[in-house]
This record gives structure tokens, C-alpha cells and sequence, in this order.
């Protein structure tokens, strides 16, 4: 069936942060590239930061224009939201998407015909799906995370009626049908406090994704098998899924403005291959000064040569940043040197002479993607592993927050490419030793375990590679989406 006969408009809410806007942004350039819409209106949302100059619809536009969309897709920046700053991550974002509603539907019926047929936005967004009924428009979540999460959502109202007390009291592990069971202390972060807030939103947010029309997930089969069985066995939910991915930037293209780029491909170039490990905790997370202290002195136990991609310690760790992640990306790969450092321990100036650091932004995929690379030091954000496993590194793995509990797991126990570092729970510290002795079973030839996870991951790299060729399987998935709308909506 050719779905590009169908006029399909679609909305796509935005969220903000990185880890949500990248795969976002690679997600309208497949609908658009693989004519499965004819017209894409993208709300792009934002909390307000007046601290520092907003990058991000800036970053959006670009892109766009890059691949040449803008006949296609028009981009709507919705008002900047006030959130109270006192408030959690996932809680900021639950009260971002109510404020939002109002908005939305003022762009919509202010629209002149076609108005959009279909509705896509995220977990969170899956708040705004009111809107989506007023307009008589299909439902469909996008997951930036696993499939494993996914089953998880879709579970967790049913858990709520057997579970009896805190989820992180029990002494079993939490069971979904079909799926790998879930420590208690590896739940995604809504489900840690059944008195917060947080939890009865995510409450409600699970009730409506279990009314959607289908769910889009940013994986592919092979990489979570059990899963994606399990999710199509109809024991969990009704609800179709789909597994799209991996659905990852491509590698920056060299321009006369990317010097401090070039510092670093320049650096990698002169090492040999698969001798350096990659380390990056993510956009929108902040080290301790313990946590740095001990991953410099992991460092340097390891006798391993590193790209260090940080930005400067605060006195306490944390994702207070995250929403806000690349909205202020002026020093995009500027490399040590060039910044200041007054706040760095001392064991940070000590091991300069052995690898490369790089304040606030490096260019991850060209890191990875490059032959010196043996390894990458990660927080198990879902993009980031998506990387690692497109690029064939395996991955030295220190959770954080959020989901990336799960999917350290995932990758550790299930896929089999990578190693979790050990951290102290109640500060998520890990000790320097711990960190060089998983860092040399990942690196090390020698390492039987490891030379077993360098052999799965490049498989499947090259398994990722065929996932969005013609008639490939996330391609098939995508297209199958669309025909199910077009039957039980008519759109």
C-alpha cells in the first residue's frame, strides 16, 4: 500500500531537552524523507532560561535546512513556560505539557486546511492527547528510549493495583509478562516514590498511552528480541508497537568552522586503533568533585588513553541541566586549553599528558565512529547507546538517572556489550579501581569477556546498518504504522 497517497499531516510536539530533541528531530527527517506525511507541523516547546541565550530553535532550523524540509515542515515555537525550578526533572516536564494544551490548540484552529490528522509527541506529551481528540486526530507516542521502558509504561497501572507498599521495598524483582523481570533499584526514576508527585503523574501518563493508536520506539528487533516478542504477544497491552530505530544524528560534515572538531578527529588520528576510550556522562548531567577526583584516578590506574568530554564539577552531582542541555552550546569541542578549569581537583590536572580533554561539547559520533576508539565510558543515555552499538563500541556503563538504570542492564545482562561500574547507590560515587579494572576488561585484547562483547557489538553495527535500507525492517515497521492508521482512521 502506498501510504504517500493519503494526506497525512502530522503535529509533532517537541520536548525540550537533547536527549528528546535529537531523536525527534531524526524521526521528522524519516517521515519526510520516507514520504510517509505530505505536511509536518512541529511545536517546539521551551521552559524559560534567562540566563543564558536559547540555542535550540536555532539548532532545529539549521538542521532543517540542511536536508532541505522546509517545504514540507513548518515549525511553530510555542511560548517559553515558567517552571518552578524546586521541582524534578520528570515533574517540570508533566507541568510543561499541561501549560502547553492551550497553546497547541490555538496554532491548530487557527490553521487553515489541511489541519493535521495525526498527533505524535513523547512520554510526557502524551499529556497534551486531549488535544488530539478535540481535533479528531490518531494518537501516536514516539519512546527516545527502549523497548524494555515501553513494556514497563504499559504495565504500570496494573502493578499498581498488586503492588502493595514501595516498589523499591520488594523483595522479589518486578515481573512483566514475557519480559526480563526489573530490580527494584533499577525502576525508572518515577516509580522510586509512590508518595511523590512524580509517580501519579507518571500514573496518569501510562493510562493515556494505553489509549494511543500506536507507539513508535527508538530500537530495533534484534537489539531487544524478548521484548519486542513480548510486546506483540498482546499480554501486556493491546496497543501496536513498533520499533523504528536506531534513529541517531548522522556524523557532522568538516566545514571551514569546526577547528576545535578538527583538534580532536586530529588528536584520535595519531593513536592506534581501538586504544582509546571515549568518556561522556552526558549533556545533561553534572559531576561531583568526588566523581571527578575518581574518574581521573580511574583514569590514569587504567594506563588507558582517553577523550574526556566534561563540563566543570559543581559541589553536588546532578540532571538539574537537563531540560536546558544545548541551549547555550556556543563552546561547542572547545578543547581544555581553552577553558576555564579553576574548579577541576587536582587528580583532573594530573592525568592532561595522557588523553584529551574536551569542555562541555565533543563531537560523539565522529569519536566513536573513529578506528582509534576501543570503548566509550557512558551514562547509559538511550541515544548514546545507540551510537556505541551503530558504531561497534562496547560500553563501560555508569547509570545515572532516569532510565539509564534499565538500560544499563539491557546492554550488561540482555544484549551482552558492555560492563556496569559498581556505584555507591546513595551517591552514585564509583571508586577509582572499580573504574580501571572494568575499563581494562572492556579495552583489553586479552580479555576473554571483552573481546566476546567487541565481537557482539559489531554485529550488531552491522545488523543497525540494514535496519533503514529499502524495505528494511524499521523501515517495514514505519510503513505498517501509517497502513494501520489509514484502516482504523481513514486518514
Amino acid at each position: 500500500m502506498n501510504t504517500a497517497t493519503h494526506n497525512y499531516h502530522a503535529a509533532i510536539l517537541c520536548p525540550p531537552g537533547l536527549g528528546h530533541i535529537i531523536p525527534f528531530l531524526e524521526l521528522t527527517k524519516k517521515l519526510v524523507s520516507h514520504k510517509k506525511i505530505t505536511k509536518l507541523t512541529m511545536f517546539v516547546a521551551s521552559i524559560k532560561n534567562n540566563s543564558s541565550k536559547p540555542q535550540i530553535a536555532t539548532n532545529i532550523v539549521q538542521s532543517l535546512m540542511k536536508h532541505d524540509l522546509f517545504h514540507i515542515i513548518h515549525i511553530i515555537h510555542l511560548p517559553p513556560i515558567d517552571i518552578p525550578t524546586n521541582t524534578n526533572t520528570g515533574t517540570k516536564l508533566a507541568m510543561l505539557m499541561r501549560e502547553l494544551i492551550p497553546h497547541i490548540c490555538h496554532e491548530i484552529s487557527t490553521m487553515t486546511s489541511p489541519k493535521p490528522t495525526i498527533l505524535i509527541t513523547d512520554l510526557f506529551g502524551s499529556l497534551v492527547m486531549p488535544i488530539a481528540e478535540k481535533f479528531n486526530m490518531s494518537k501516536l507516542v514516539f519512546f527516545t528510549s527502549n523497548a524494555w521502558n515501553v513494556a514497563l509504561t504499559l504495565h504500570t497501572p496494573t502493578l499498581d493495583e498488586v503492588v502493595e507498599g514501595e516498589y523499591t521495598d520488594q523483595k522479589e524483582c518486578i515481573q512483566i509478562p514475557g519480559c526480563n523481570p526489573i530490580s527494584p533499584c533499577d525502576l525508572f526514576t518515577p516509580l522510586l516514590d509512590r508518595n511523590d508527585q512524580l509517580y501519579h503523574e507518571y500514573l496518569q501518563i501510562c493510562e493515556q498511552i494505553r489509549k494511543v493508536d500506536g507507539i513508535f520506539v527508538n530500537t530495533f528487533h534484534e537489539l531487544e528480541a524478548k521484548t519486542s516478542v513480548a510486546l506483540r504477544s498482546g499480554k501486556i497491552s493491546k496497543v501496536p508497537v513498533y520499533p523504528i530505530g536506531p534513529l541517531i544524528r548522522e556524523a557532522k560534515k568538516q566545514s571551514c568552522e569546526d577547528e576545535n572538531r578538527d583538534y580532536v578527529i586530529d588528536w584520535l588520528d595519531k593513536q592506534e586503533e581501538e586504544s582509546v576510550l571515549y568518556v561522556s556522562l552526558g549533556s545533561g548531567y553534572t559531576m561531583s568533585h568526588e566523581q571527578v577526583k575518581d574518574m581521573a584516578l580511574g583514569l590514569e590506574l587504567s594506563g588507558k588513553k582517553f577523550v574526556w568530554s566534561l563540563t566543570p564539577p559543581s559541589t553536588k552531582a546532578g540532571d538539574d541541566d537537563y531540560l536546558m542541555a544545548g541551549e547555550n552550546a556556543e563552546s561547542n569541542g572547545i578543547a581544555i586549553s581553552q577553558a576555564s578549569v579553576s574548579s577541576f581537583p587536582d587528580e583532573f590536572y594530573k592525568i592532561q599528558s595522557k588523553g584529551l580533554m574536551v569542555m562541555d561539547w565533543a563531537p560523539q559520533l565522529e569519536i566513536l565512529k573513529h578506528s582509534s576508539t576501543g570503548g566509550f565510558l557512558s551514562h547509559c543515555g538511550w541515544n548514546s547507546i545507540l551510537e556505541s552499538v551503530s558504531c561497534g563500541v562496547p560500553i563501560v556503563a555508569w547509570p545515572l538517572f532516569a532510565d539509564q538504570m534499565m538500560n544499563a542492564e539491557i546492554i550488561t545482562k540482555e544484549i551482552g556489550i558492555g560492563v556496569r561500574l559498581n556505584a555507591t547507590q546513595s551517591t552514585n560515587v564509583v571508586g577509582s579501581e572499580e573504574i580501571a579494572k572494568t575499563i581494562c576488561k572492556i579495552m583489553d585484547k586479552e580479555d576473554i569477556e571483552g573481546c566476546a562483547m567487541r565481537k557482539r557489538v559489531k554485529e550488531l553495527k552491522h545488523i543497525a546498518e540494514k535496519a533503514w535500507s529499502q524495505d528494511g525492517p524499521s523501515f517495514c515497521e514505519m510503513t505498517n504504522a501509517f497502513v494501520r492508521i489509514s484502516q482504523t482512521h481513514g486518514v
